[in-house]
Order: structure tokens, then sequence, then C-alpha cells
């Protein structure tokens, strides 16, 4: 066999154990962080030639069966100190995603819109960066530019791994309701501007 082929062989061999730099990365405290891969769920139909399908917004769990989101601490773009129970009384779409993140990064415009979308009403979008506190001007920056989110920032990783089940790569995404209970997840880039999205917010609102 050719030394070609065998560094041909070795290449594919080993291609399945490492993704590039891209789709890899460390969170604040060391732990490893991936892209939330888009499978394993309900996906919009694939546009040809628009690459992969998005996530739709799965159906609303009961409310009985729904667990209480953490008390993880968290913060505002003034550094204060915030709590997910600090938005009890309203709809809130938490959005965990990093700068490091293609997928969050894409989906954040369409965040935006739909924030947009619901203004005056008792809706919250909360974009999360899991950034390092070094890449924190960078991440305000970006959140800046997609009004009208506001930035919120986990620098000690504390919420994240919080979540039942915990949160293993970004962009992840949770509808509460009111009384601040999970409802429905989503762990990848999902379709926020599809009917799926109102639908679910809709109905936690009348509830």
């Amino acid at each position: 066999m050719s030394v070609a082929v065998v560094v041909g062989v070795l290449y594919i061999s080993l291609g399945g154990f490492f993704k590039p730099e891209a789709e890899h990365r460390r969170g604040p405290s060391g732990e490893s962080w991936t892209p939330a891969a888009n499978s394993g769920g309900a996906v919009a139909a694939e546009s040809q030639g628009a690459g992969p399908a998005l996530h739709i917004i799965p159906q609303l769990t009961p409310a009985s069966a729904s667990p209480a989101a953490p008390d993880a601490t968290f913060v505002d773009a003034s550094g204060k100190s915030v709590q997910l129970k600090d938005f009890h009384g309203k709809v809130v779409l938490v959005n965990f995603w990093a700068t490091w993140c293609g997928p969050c990064r894409v989906e954040m415009p369409a965040l935006a819109k739909l924030q947009a979308a619901y203004s005056g009403r008792d809706v919250v979008i909360l974009p999360i960066s899991i950034d390092s506190p070094r890449a924190t001007d960078k991440a305000k920056a970006f959140i800046a530019a997609n009004a009208p989110l506001r930035f919120h920032q986990d620098p000690t990783y504390s919420l994240p791994p919080a979540m039942t089940p915990p949160v293993v790569g970004v962009p992840a995404s949770f509808l509460l309701d009111r009384q601040g209970r999970v409802r429905a997840r989503v762990d990848g880039d999902a379709d926020w501007t599809g009917p799926n999205a109102k639908d679910r917010i809709d109905r936690l609102l009348a509830e």
C-alpha cells in the first residue's frame, strides 16, 4: 500500500473525532462547548439550497409537568445581578448564545424581530451570552446591533448547567410561562419567524 493511500485512510478514519476550530470552543470555566446539533427533534422542511433545516418550536408541555427555571444568577449590561424569577409575570424566551457560535449569530436578527412583534406586551426575549468576560464588549456590540434585544451575560457559567437537562451546546432556547416554568426547549437554531414560535408564545400569553 502506498504512503498516499495510507495517509488517506488515516485521514478518513480520524476525521470523525475532530471538528474545525470554529465548531469547538471552551467556555468561561474551561468546559467544552459546541454548536448544538440540528438533529434529534422535529425540524422544518429544508429549503433547496438553503442549508440545514431549522428546528421548529415543539408543543408546550403541560404546566403541571414543567420544571421551574433555576435561580442561578447572571448579569445585565450594567453588571447588575439578575435571576429568571425577576421576569415572573411575563412570557420569557431564554436564548443561550455566544459570539463564536455561527448559528447563534445567524438566528439573533430573527429573535430581535420576534421581540419587536410583541412590543408593549408581556413578552421578553432574553439572549444570555456565555462568552468569557474578555469578549463582553464584542457581545454587547452584537446585541446592540440587534435592537430591541437587551444584553445579558452569564460570565460565571452558572445558568446553563442548572437547566434540566443541562445545556451542553449553543444555541439553546427555553420558553418560560408567567410562573417561570420551562414549557418548551429547542437545542439548536430555531425557526423564530415561523408560525410555531408565535403560536407557542400566544398560547402562553393566553394562560
